[in-house]
């Protein structure tokens, strides 16, 4: 009966513990209310949020996901560690629906040369599973020019 007791203690304790969120998560929330406090950033959603950096063709059409978009991406994580830059080299030329949702939903917002700061939640990015050099559960910073609309 004792042990049973214990078991079903430390069930309901692990249990609680999965439903709750972890550290990261409520550190990631705490980074994006902090950053809400800056005038010039703007929140789409909760979790995606950027600001302008530099204003392109304000009479322009924004990309629709089935376009293809050449543009430079710089990221980093909130560490300010670049895990992925173009900047040096050629930028990336991709069909807008082949990115992750936070690029998705804000570079469809975008205008021929626009440039961003845009600040993503690792569940529009890539979660608990990360990639190398993005450890999991990180938000991404990324800086956007969008060059091109094809």
């Amino acid at each position: 009966m004792k042990n049973f007791l214990i078991l079903s203690i430390l069930f309901s304790i692990y249990g609680c513990n999965q439903d709750s969120p972890n550290i990261q998560q409520i550190e990631n929330m705490q980074f994006f209310i902090d950053n809400k406090k800056n005038d010039q950033v703007i929140e789409l959603e909760p979790g995606l949020q950027y600001m302008i950096i530099d204003e392109g063709d304000l009479d322009g059409q924004s990309p629709k996901l089935n376009q293809t978009i050449s543009a430079h991406f710089h990221g980093t994580l909130t560490n300010g560690e670049v895990f992925w830059t173009s900047i040096d080299g050629d930028p990336l030329t991709i069909e807008l629906s082949k990115l992750i949702i936070g690029c998705q939903k804000t570079i469809a917002l975008m205008k021929k040369g626009d440039k961003w700061r845009v600040f993503i939640d690792p569940m529009m990015a890539y979660g608990e599973e990360g990639r190398p050099g993005i450890p999991s559960n990180s938000i991404l910073i990324f800086e956007i020019e969008l060059l091109s609309i094809e």
